[in-house]
């Protein structure tokens, strides 16, 4: 039996793209680039636990040239900084190294050319305030030492920022997938959330450029064209 096609994330631009695969992580992925109806493409794998089985992701960008063998990103100056490079021997920045295929496999091109396969989505929970969500990242950051992404994309006039937390070993199922997810109609389109929280000053929220400033915790927004996981 033909293994099924990844479902896809069309990632809406490449500094997006960059902070998917190497902010705030010590595990950067691996990069996957080919060519495919004389266009370029660069992608990385995720995989989020459903209620039965997984789901795999294929999240990708669209390049306009070859890339080098490894993608440099860092984002503790003032603004996020990133590059194709020959080497990894700057350690200030992460490098993520791409492997270059010489043609796509068939489950690339089907999920490119396809509809995706059919799979059960998420549960949708909405949420009162982004400050709910950024808890919830901030717990899961101290006790799995996991950075999930934020999601963000326009979906009947309005933003959508959402994440996607698998709870794990629901009844018969494998985990309980939830999409918690916020509405808003013009967020500011920053590429980081940082939080604090404190006696003296309570909870602090705010959108930043960058993850300098060693107080806060931080959590990603990536910018996509559509999420399939957002249940309708």
């Amino acid at each position: 039996m033909d293994p099924k096609p990844p479902v896809v994330v069309n990632i809406k631009n490449f500094e997006s793209f960059c902070r998917l695969a190497l902010a705030l992580t010590d595990s950067p992925p691996l990069l996957w680039y080919f060519k495919h109806n004389r266009k370029r493409f660069l992608g990385t794998f995720s995989v989020y636990m459903s209620w039965k089985g997984d789901i795999p992701i294929f999240a990708y960008i669209k390049i306009k040239e070859k890339p080098g063998p490894f993608l440099a990103y860092k984002s503790d100056l003032e603004k996020e900084e990133f590059m194709f490079t020959h080497d990894v021997e700057d350690t200030k920045y992460a490098h993520a190294p791409i492997i270059m295929l010489k043609e796509p496999p068939k489950i690339f091109r089907e999920a490119l050319d396809k509809k995706p396969p059919s799979f059960k989505k998420p549960l949708g929970i909405e949420l009162d305030n982004l400050k709910s969500m950024v808890r919830l990242l901030y717990l899961i950051s101290i006790k799995e030492y996991m950075s999930f992404p934020i999601w963000r994309f326009k979906r009947n006039g309005r933003y959508i920022l959402g994440v996607c937390i698998p709870f794990e070993h629901y009844y018969e199922a494998n985990a309980l997938p939830v999409f918690f997810y916020v509405k808003e109609r013009r967020p500011p389109l920053e590429p980081f959330l940082r939080y604090s929280t404190s006696k003296v000053g309570g909870e602090i929220l705010e959108y930043s450029k960058n993850t300098t400033d060693t107080k806060f915790f931080y959590a990603k927004i990536i910018d996509v064209k559509e999420m399939p996981l957002f249940p309708e």
